[in-house]
């Protein structure tokens, strides 16, 4: 079954249909649509404890998914390059450290 899926899946990208994702800045981000998904879940738990319409939800665990995935998508902005590492220097510094030696 899940063959199938991925089968279909990759049949359509193939064919230039992307997933269903969020876009940001033009780019499609897996974190930000887990998000998205998981905020409207808790919102919709809270409303239906609320309003009573939706019966027993728990609640936790709905907003542990939420926390979960809004601490994937704001982490991943603070993944680093070894390769893009920019190292500065402060001209007064320098010359008040060799002063000093």
């Amino acid at each position: 079954m899940i063959d199938k899926i991925k089968e279909f899946i990759k049949k359509l990208n193939d064919y230039g249909v992307p997933l269903p994702m969020i876009r940001i800045d033009g780019k499609a981000t897996f974190t930000g649509t887990m998000t998205f998904i998981s905020f409207n879940t808790a919102l919709l738990g809270q409303i239906g404890k609320v309003t009573n319409l939706l019966g027993t939800v728990d609640l936790t665990q709905a907003n542990y998914l939420f926390l979960i995935s809004l601490g994937a998508y704001l982490g991943r902005k603070i993944q680093g390059s070894k390769t893009n590492v920019i190292v500065e220097s402060n001209p007064q510094t320098d010359k008040d450290n060799n002063n000093a030696q």
